[in-house]
């Protein structure tokens, strides 16, 4: 199972990115929580230690999704 880390900037790209994840039959979780839950600092570890991916913005996101 991938894990996807997003921090949206504000409601609207929030909105945009569930839309544009759920046309893609991606299963989103929205985590609302002040301290990360295990499997989200995991993913953000991931990310720092260079096993992941990361994206700047939601475009570069679909960008590396879709190649």
């Amino acid at each position: 199972m991938t894990t996807i880390v997003i921090r949206p900037k504000n409601k609207a790209e929030e909105n945009l990115l569930h839309r544009l994840l759920k046309k893609m039959n991606v299963d989103t979780q929205l985590v609302e929580e002040s301290i990360p839950n295990f499997e989200t600092r995991k993913a953000i570890e991931d990310v720092e230690r260079k096993k992941g991916t990361t994206a700047g913005d939601s475009k570069e996101l679909f960008t590396k999704l879709i190649i």
